[in-house]
């Protein structure tokens, strides 16, 4: 017999309805975490060919940040969502919209063709935090968060990325970025309306243009596609670890300090705890990916 579906959460008391899997009250979970979802104070996936873990960080009391990551046949994904904080149950909306494109990115149903899977698995994480139940709190939106995931599938590296959370290719020769941030920043700097140093230094730098949630502006997601030549690795993450390392080459140094023997989770260590000794000021998730194309070999190790 299947036990009843408990009316109220069991940390703070407040009403459930029968599907919920957070409460809306406390952000409490309510369901057995799944495999290859990772939340909580400092929870760490390790995926073999991958690695990665979400931190609260040295300053905020809860983790807005969400996780997922997990091989699936060919494919390794890896999701990191970022709770916008002005919006109500930030850190459910990470979580729901994570899962959710996971789950849809691993599915034996997904479509075969990256890019149709990757947008399937962006409007599949939409409708999740649609779904939430919420109520006016203040000043606070309805709940959202961004967006970024990384498909792998033995051929081409498959970007989607909704917000400023961050993916990155690195190898031997250096690194470069796969995403644009969706933020104030970059529209100013596209506009030539200011310098990307002025913008930075602006009060309105770290607010985002796009965004997954019921007031989310209707513009479809930004995919891209990259077929890699050579060994290197995906690197993604929350700007909890890129405001402490904007630069695309001091991604790659951090990386290829790492000694070629050091797993991928290793990595993703290496690059949260970077964060951590700077401050830590937000929730820091990074997610890396080891990335080998067919008939490929390492000269000399690992870059």
């Amino acid at each position: 017999m299947t036990a009843a579906a408990p009316t109220a959460c069991p940390e703070c008391g407040a009403p459930l309805r029968a599907d919920d899997r957070f409460c809306e009250a406390c952000g409490a979970r309510l369901v057995p975490i799944a495999d290859g979802e990772s939340i909580g104070d400092r929870r760490e996936i390790d995926a073999g060919v991958a690695g990665g873990l979400t931190n609260t960080g040295l300053v905020k009391r809860k983790n807005q940040d969400a996780l997922y990551l997990q091989q699936a046949g060919d494919r390794v994904v890896a999701v990191v969502c970022d709770g916008v904080s002005s919006s109500v149950a930030a850190d459910a909306a990470a979580r729901v919209a994570c899962a959710a494109a996971g789950r849809s990115l691993t599915a034996d149903g997904s479509p075969s063709e990256p890019a149709a899977a990757m947008r399937t698995a962006i409007a599949v994480a939409q409708r999740a935090v649609l779904g939430l139940p919420w109520a006016p709190s203040g000043a606070l939106h309805a709940p959202s968060c961004t967006f970024l995931a990384a498909l792998w599938d033995g051929r081409q590296i498959t970007v989607g990325s909704v917000g400023d959370s961050r993916a990155y290719w690195i190898d031997a020769d250096g690194a470069r970025r796969l995403t644009d941030d969706d933020s104030w920043v970059r529209d100013q700097v596209d506009a030539g309306a200011m310098t990307e140093e002025e913008a930075e230094a602006d009060p309105r730098a770290h607010q985002i243009t796009r965004w997954l949630g019921d007031d989310a502006p209707d513009e479809p997601p930004a995919i891209s596609t990259f077929v890699p030549d050579r060994p290197g690795w995906v690197a993604v993450c929350t700007d909890g670890f890129w405001n402490y390392v904007p630069a695309s080459d001091e991604v790659a140094r951090l990386v290829r300090d790492q000694s070629a023997a050091r797993a991928p989770l290793d990595v993703a260590r290496t690059l949260v705890d970077h964060a951590l000794a700077r401050g830590g000021h937000d929730n820091v998730t990074v997610a890396v990916i080891d990335v080998m194309p067919a008939g490929e070999q390492p000269p000399g190790g690992r870059p």
